[in-house]
């Protein structure tokens, strides 16, 4: 943590590809590029810390956000070069590198990401398209649970539809945190298992037992991601 950033936030790759729920080895391709043989691929952006670690690189909670977005649009079987077009459309639009986590993405994103597929001929995209359902049903789902400010994302609530666990780079590094206690989630996680239950660290820890059962909703489903 002493490359962190204040208010950036930052992750490594296998935290962060768990946060996002996909595998680590593509998001470091996503942002290093990939070289094999005779085939070149360019990053897809700049990760907001330059700075590389033996695991590969150092995301910032903007980076956190733009794979979000990104790995939605790849779970709909939209192809990487189809999805590097949108991005540099996008940057050319927004004007800024990371163009998916601006507000002027979360507030005009409809109108911007018809603009940017305009004319694309991957036929997922074209069906989508067709449908009117692109944004709505791919895009719109991944900026749920996030809250934006005058410069773009600054938190994402990490349990659908409640706001008791939170990433905010501005408290904790960007680690997941019970939002009222500042608690790491995988603190939290340690203290039950060390205390034998969620009644002693309610007490020890003045926490209320339902922010503890969130917290250890969530750190399960992070272990669940782990495993698969």
């Amino acid at each position: 943590m002493n490359e962190a950033a204040f208010g950036v936030g930052i992750y490594t790759a296998p935290e962060a590809a768990r946060m996002v729920g996909m595998r680590a080895a593509t998001l470091r391709r996503w942002l290093l590029g990939y070289d094999h043989h005779a085939k070149h691929e360019d990053p897809l952006w700049r990760p907001q810390y330059a700075s590389i670690e033996d695991d590969g690189v150092l995301l910032g909670f903007r980076d956190l956000v733009e794979a979000r977005i990104v790995n939605a649009l790849r779970a709909k079987k939209i192809g990487l070069p189809t999805i590097r077009v949108c991005m540099e459309r996008a940057r050319d639009i927004v004007g800024q590198d990371r163009p998916f986590s601006t507000s002027q993405f979360k507030t005009d994103g409809k109108t911007i990401f018809l603009k940017i597929t305009r004319g694309l001929d991957e036929p997922q995209l074209i069906d989508l398209r067709r449908s009117q359902g692109v944004f709505n049903r791919v895009v719109a789902p991944s900026l749920a649970d996030l809250d934006f400010g005058p410069d773009g994302a600054e938190r994402w609530w990490l349990l659908h539809g409640k706001k008791t666990i939170v990433a905010d780079p501005d408290r904790a590094f960007g680690q997941p945190i019970v939002a009222e206690h500042g608690m790491t989630t995988a603190r939290v996680a340690e203290a039950v298992q060390a205390e034998g239950s969620i009644a002693k660290v309610a007490t020890l820890y003045e926490l209320k037992p339902r922010l503890i059962r969130d917290a250890l909703a969530y750190e399960q489903m992070l272990e669940m991601r782990k495993a698969a």
